[in-house]
């Protein structure tokens, strides 16, 4: 079985997919409590404020996650602050907590993410023979010129044409035009390529919350437009199963969701909502994907490889290889005077 990954960055499931949010209660509260330094600071909410989960939406907005869902599954997933990009998708790459990969801004100082691989790579550890593939709108995903990456870039296999990695240099218009090109490149590799894995990252919604908050037009319209991206990498992966019979496992995710006005990195509920949805082209789920009830940020790249067939090393875990004295990664004091 093959495996695609789209990460949508910013998403919220409440407005996503409203009418799976309020069937499951596993949405309703957060499995586990924020570390203080993260909480929100109090706010007053008009009463006439709009309501923050997706009641009284009109139309679908992201028809293709629907019909996703209709055929497959939605888990809920909750994460742990500081909700932001950084964090967020290092814990669900790499499968590891703030506290592991030492990630706790977007500015990745004092990471520890050469020990902590990314699904992608994990693959390939598991048989070197997979070929895995990479496209982002955010740079720091992949670059190894920037902050992180978090997919290592194992510029060996990349030179032999085993791993690929992409990411986006139009922003003519913002984050819209880099998803089509994102979106454009990964359907040509997904349908023409066919990698045995593959991560597919788009920030449409994120920049539209961040601009316009997640309530009006602007976001609904950034929502739409993912999903649309989505169908379109859908499709392509689709065509190898009805063309040559592969077998894949679609997977779709989110980083952290919106504020009402737009932003994120506290302990809201709204922030730290995040989902799995999980369909398999192919066949049914596999028996691990249908019994988990929530799932942590940390659990969901683990749960990924091994409905994939893929399994943890054999190295006995109290081994002293790879054990390094280094600074506690107790994350930040959020002492202002640290803060630049």
């Amino acid at each position: 079985m093959k495996l695609l990954l789209i990460g949508l960055d910013g998403v919220r499931v409440d407005l996503a997919l409203p009418e799976v949010v309020a069937a499951d209660e596993g949405f309703a509260v957060p499995d586990h409590p924020a570390d203080p330094r993260f909480a929100a600071a109090p706010r007053d909410v008009p009463r006439d404020a709009p309501r923050e989960r997706g009641e009284g939406t009109t139309g679908r907005l992201a028809p293709t996650l629907s019909r996703l869902a209709a055929g497959g599954r939605v888990v809920p997933v909750w994460m742990t602050p500081p909700t932001d990009s950084g964090p967020g998708w290092a814990s669900l790459l790499t499968g590891t907590t703030h506290e592991e990969n030492n990630v706790w801004w977007n500015e990745f100082v004092g990471h520890r993410l050469a020990r902590c691989p990314d699904l992608l790579s994990r693959v390939f550890f598991a048989d070197p023979r997979a070929r895995t593939f990479a496209a982002t709108t955010w740079p720091a995903l992949v670059a190894a010129t920037g902050p992180g990456p978090v997919v290592h870039s194992r510029p060996d296999q990349q030179v032999g044409g085993q791993h690929q990695l992409f990411a986006a240099t139009d922003f003519s218009d913002g984050c819209r035009s880099a998803d089509r090109q994102v979106r454009t490149r990964a359907a040509w590799v997904l349908n023409h390529e066919g990698p045995d894995a593959a991560f597919v990252h788009l920030e449409g919604p994120d920049e539209a919350a961040h601009r316009h908050g997640s309530q009006g037009p602007e976001y609904r319209a950034a929502l739409t437009a993912a999903d649309e991206d989505v169908r379109h990498l859908v499709k392509a992966v689709a065509e190898r199963f009805e063309r040559l019979g592969e077998d894949w496992l679609v997977a779709v995710t989110t980083d952290h969701g919106h504020k009402p006005e737009g932003g994120h990195g506290e302990d809201e509920v709204v922030v730290r909502r995040s989902f799995l949805l999980v369909h398999r082209i192919g066949g049914p789920l596999p028996a691990g994907l249908r019994e988990p009830a929530t799932l942590r940020s940390h659990e969901v790249s683990p749960l990924l490889l091994a409905a994939v067939g893929v399994r943890p090393g054999s190295l006995v875990a109290d081994h002293p290889v790879g054990q390094v004295r280094d600074v506690p990664s107790a994350g930040p004091t959020r002492d202002l005077r640290h803060e630049w």
